[in-house]
């Protein structure tokens, strides 16, 4: 009976010291293999069980908006009026991320330009030449961003649980024509 008993003021001393450590801020370095698939989690030393949201993996994409305009072959093309119109940044899924929360980070990782709506009036006027034999074409649009955005919960070994993923398409202020060539 004397052992249980010292095993038990053994283990109660080792939760104790370990609770201690852990209001203390001290905190044990997790396994090697925790830390090496946990990302920026592992570094701290510790996973809390939390939401995390994060959008990641931008790419420039020209979101084109209205008729294309087409002219040729070759000479030169101008279009003296367009419709008004706007592009809306959008979330493709339902992950709990609000358009909101996607812009603000992309403000801050990717382009200040970032907006949650892009807006245009219909007086722009636009003039190319168009190279002999080709055919050009114009659209007007929005030069933003393509992402995607996940949403998952951090388990206390750092790993990812309940990940859920989605596709963001981020409007900016910067917006104009596009302009490319075609054989016919």
């Amino acid at each position: 009976m004397t052992r249980i008993g010292r095993g038990r003021a053994k283990s109660t001393a080792a939760a104790g010291a370990l609770l201690a450590g852990l209001l203390g801020g001290v905190l044990a370095a997790p396994s090697t293999a925790a830390a090496a698939g946990s990302g920026d989690a592992g570094t701290l030393g510790r996973c809390d069980r939390v939401w995390v949201k994060n959008v990641y993996g931008y790419k420039s994409k020209f979101f084109g908006r209205g008729p294309v305009y087409s002219d040729g072959p070759g000479g030169k093309m101008t279009l003296t009026k367009i419709k008004a119109g706007e592009m809306g940044t959008s979330i493709t899924g339902t992950l709990g991320v609000s358009v909101k929360a996607a812009v603000a980070e992309a403000k801050a990782e990717v382009s200040t330009g970032v907006q949650v709506k892009a807006t245009w009036t219909a007086s722009h006027s636009y003039e190319r030449e168009i190279r002999r034999g080709k055919y050009g074409n114009v659209q007007y649009g929005v030069k933003g961003h393509t992402a995607k955005v996940e949403k998952y919960l951090t388990l206390p070994d750092c790993s990812k649980s309940q990940r859920q993923t989605a596709t963001v398409e981020l409007a900016n202020k910067r917006q104009g024509f596009r302009y490319w060539e075609t054989n016919s």
